[in-house]
C-alpha cells in the first residue's frame, strides 16, 4: 500500500481529493503516449488507493456508541422497574420460605 502512496507522492492518510489531485499531476508529468509503463503504474496505484477503504488502521479501534434516548420513556421505564422491584421485608420473607 505504501508503494502506491510513494508512487503518487502522497502521505498514507491522504484524502480522496488529494489522491485524485496527485493522480492528475502525475498524469501530466508522465503522459500515456510517451511513458506507457509509468502511466500503467500510476493508473494501478490510483486504482488501488481509490478502491481501498480509508482509515483502515482505525477499523478495529473501538468506537463510542451514541444513542438519543427519550427522557420521558426512560423515566416511565424506571418507575415500572422500581414498582416491580419494590418489595417489603415481610414480602421477601414470605416469598423466601
Amino acid at each position: 500500500m505504501s508503494d502506491s502512496h510513494d508512487l503518487l507522492g502522497l502521505a498514507p492518510g491522504a484524502t480522496p481529493a488529494e489522491i485524485k489531485s496527485a493522480y492528475h499531476r502525475k498524469l501530466k508529468e508522465f503522459p500515456a503516449h510517451s511513458h506507457p509503463q509509468e502511466f500503467k503504474a500510476i493508473r494501478a496505484a490510483y486504482d488501488t488507493l481509490r478502491k481501498s477503504p480509508q482509515g483502515l488502521d482505525d477499523f478495529f479501534a473501538p468506537k463510542p456508541i451514541t444513542a438519543d434516548l427519550d427522557k420521558a420513556l426512560v423515566t416511565q421505564l424506571e418507575q415500572r422497574v422500581r414498582g416491580s422491584v419494590d418489595v417489603t421485608l415481610e414480602d421477601l420473607i414470605l416469598l423466601t420460605f
